[in-house]
């Protein structure tokens, strides 16, 4: 795709390791901060996203900087997630530039608008993490 070894070079490669067993089994994605740092958005809004798109409860610690989710995910799952991630909520829908900047307008919809190409990208509402975005916006 468009733009892919555009970023590729300053996202760090997810890590994550599995901790505890059984049914209590569950995912660090030990880098997450840098991950979220390096796609400019809130690692709550990441974390939430791999919730979603696993069926998965996730929980996110701001103090820590910890992320985790439920059951076992290899790096190679959690990557492909994220980017889905990218592609809904990361690059601008004109040029694939994923310096994009999110806003929340006061009718509740959620655009990108590119830092690049000054195109406004539209997110798809559909998506269950829009809801999450709406109630944290981001700062």
């Amino acid at each position: 795709a468009a733009g892919d070894s555009f970023y590729r070079y300053k996202m760090p490669a997810i890590q994550s390791k599995i901790e505890g067993r059984g049914n209590g089994i569950k995912t660090n994605v030990v880098n997450m901060v840098d991950v979220a740092k390096a796609l400019a958005r809130p690692p709550a809004y990441t974390t939430k996203y791999f919730g979603c798109e696993l069926g998965a409860q996730t929980n996110w610690n701001d103090k820590t900087g910890t992320a985790i989710v439920n059951g076992a995910h290899d790096a190679a799952k959690l990557a492909d997630v994220l980017e889905g991630f990218i592609k809904r909520f990361v690059q601008c829908f004109s040029c694939g530039n994923p310096e994009t900047v999110v806003n929340v307008s006061k009718r509740d919809t959620i655009h990108l608008k590119c830092k690049a190409c000054g195109a406004v990208s539209d997110v798809d509402m559909r998506h269950k993490l829009t809801t999450f975005i709406l109630k944290n916006p981001p700062e």
